[in-house]
């Protein structure tokens, strides 16, 4: 592609290259014109020489006779001389009627640059008349030259006319190339710096040019640079506060355009359906979202739909995800594509289920001793209490069953603390080989009354710290659990053993095992294994539920494994340089 500038200097040079042509030509015209004048002044005055001249001889001779001597007054081999008597006769014979001749005959001289038959070209031709003593015209003189002439001497100044034109042509394209320059030069600094524009680099200004069009053409340039830029920044701020906005929500966000290809794929959203944002983006949405569920959505949506639809675990990775899709328009409403939030309500649908179960079985917990106590009220104030001895056993299970539900109620208080981590541990130093001595010396009647075996690996000296109270509830729980579960003439044994940084306590017992399909569920809260055996021994199903969360809150473990009919063993580890977390008392 030919540059402006280029196209400025041939132009330039074309039209002068022009310009020189016209003024040669009206040159050659002018100096043909002024050669012919000069060739017709200089034969009509060697006609009029001549008429002069056979004026002494026209009385006595014929003009006719005259001719061979005439002939010696030509200058040049081409010019001729011509004399015609009054008869019109001459030699070499002359068209009378040549309008110079004519003239001549009529006693005028005259001039004519007209094409000669005789010789075949265009002559300069000039004829004056003879006038004899008496004063008549007794013939005519014609005088003639090439017009052949003229163009030699034209063809003399051409090699200066062609210099001429080359040193004009040369003149032309040094003042057209900086004329070219000057204008181009403005053309030149607009367009490097819309590049730089192009490019993203808004800095960039025309600089000032005297031309007045320019100038104008650089002021308007500059101001619609600063307006692109001012733009360009409060669609950039704009662009950075959505994507801030939207890269700090927690729901993912996928959107999609007009063909299902995805325009945006939030961190969350990546999270969320397990794939990285730079390998979404610009692919179908069909390609990239599995299970096709969230796609079809998206492309319901681009068609104008507003839908809302919670997808179970299978369809989008292995969680439950709500999903909101709409389409979204253009400033003229039509439909460019649509966009799909996606919550992760995993936990919060969990949270609910655990909330309905934990109502069932508070319900459940509660309706026992309750129907119990209704029961026995119900009993004595029909007549039972006029009998000492029933309204006091009445009324000692009725307070056996408060007891029971104060214990619930205390344990649940517990365990809400535990678990929302308002409980704040005074970790000290703690002895765990003599905590857990007290406490088997604490539960030891209950094991000689039930015909247990009570074997304990407890050293002294083993030391970790811990909240003495809230540890010795585990051991607690965990021991008064072996006992209760194990036949008569079983063995419970609580051992202590020093690990590398950790404390481990072990509870096992000669009890008949949980099945393994129980196991992952005995920390749960509520949950038992045998549940008619055990709401008959008076435990809340709290007890383990609420170890865990002691022992986590340690920084601690807590784990079990039994196997049905060869007994169960709890494991409790403390770490020996702490870890616990901290909290405040609700």
């Amino acid at each position: 592609m030919r540059s402006i500038r280029w196209k400025l200097t041939s132009s330039y040079l074309l039209l002068v290259l022009l310009v020189l042509l016209l003024v040669t030509a009206y040159g050659a015209r002018a100096l043909h014109r002024s050669y012919i004048n000069s060739y017709a002044y200089a034969v009509s005055i060697q006609a009029k020489v001549i008429s002069l001249m056979m004026r002494e001889y026209a009385g006595d001779r014929n003009l006719a006779d005259l001719q061979p001597m005439v002939q010696t007054l030509r200058w040049r081999r081409e010019a001729t001389i011509t004399l015609i008597d009054a008869t019109g006769r001459s030699a070499p014979p002359v068209d009378p009627g040549a309008p110079e001749v004519a003239a001549a005959f009529a006693g005028r001289e005259s001039q004519a640059v007209r094409y000669d038959p005789a010789t075949g070209e265009v002559r300069v031709f000039a004829a004056a008349p003879v006038l004899g003593p008496d004063g008549r015209i007794v013939g005519v003189v014609q005088v003639s030259a090439p017009e052949a002439w003229v163009w030699r001497q034209l063809r003399r100044q051409a090699p200066g006319a062609l210099g001429a034109v080359l040193v004009g042509l040369l003149a032309a394209w040094v003042v057209g190339s900086r004329l070219s320059r000057r204008l181009t030069q403005p053309l030149l600094q607009l367009g490097q710096v819309a590049e730089r524009l192009a490019a993203g680099d808004f800095a960039g200004r025309v600089p000032h040019d005297d031309t007045e069009e320019l100038a104008r053409l650089g002021r308007t340039f500059n101001t619609m640079a600063d307006h692109l830029q001012r733009t360009i920044a409060e669609i950039t701020a704009e662009r950075k506060k959505l994507e801030a906005i939207v890269g700090g929500m927690t729901d993912g966000v996928v959107a999609t355009d007009r063909h299902g290809a995805v325009v945006l794929f939030t961190r969350a959203a990546a999270e969320l359906l397990g794939t990285p944002p730079d390998s979404a983006l610009g692919r179908p949405a069909r390609d990239v979202l599995r299970g096709g569920r969230l796609a079809a959505l998206l492309e319901d949506a681009a068609r104008g739909r507003i839908i809302a639809e919670e997808l179970p675990p299978g369809l989008v990775g292995d969680r439950v995800v709500e999903v909101h899709c709409a389409p979204y328009r253009d400033d003229r409403g039509e439909v460019i594509g649509a966009v799909a939030v996606l919550r992760d309500v995993t936990e919060l649908r969990q949270t609910e289920r655990l909330r309905r179960e934990l109502t069932a079985n508070v319900s459940h917990e509660l309706r026992t001793p309750l129907t119990s106590i209704k029961g026995f009220t119900e009993t004595l104030l029909d007549g039972a209490m006029r009998d000492e001895a029933t309204c006091r056993r009445f009324l000692t299970i009725i307070q056996s069953e408060v007891d029971r539900l104060v214990k619930l109620v205390d344990d649940l208080l517990d365990l809400s603390r535990l678990e929302s981590r308002h409980v704040t541990l005074d970790l000290q130093p703690v002895d765990v080989g003599a905590l857990v001595a007290h406490t088997v010396d604490k539960l030891r009647p209950l094991a000689d009354a039930g015909g247990l075996t009570f074997v304990v690996q407890a050293p002294p000296g083993v030391v970790a710290p811990a909240d003495r109270d809230r540890l010795e509830q585990v051991l607690t729980n965990l021991i008064d659990n072996a006992l209760k579960y194990t036949p008569a003439g079983g063995r419970v044994e609580v051992a202590v053993h020093p690990r590398a940084g950790e404390v481990e306590v072990t509870v096992s017992d000669t009890g008949r095992g949980i099945p393994a399909e129980d196991l992952p569920h005995v920390f749960e809260r509520f949950y038992r294994a045998d549940r008619s055996r055990t709401r008959g021994s008076g435990g809340t199903g709290l007890g383990l539920a609420i170890a865990r969360h002691i022992v986590e809150a340690h920084g601690g473990r807590i784990a079990v494994r039994s196997r049905p009919g060869e007994g169960t063993t709890f494991t409790v580890v403390l770490p020996r340089n702490g870890g616990s977390r901290t909290g405040q008392e609700g």
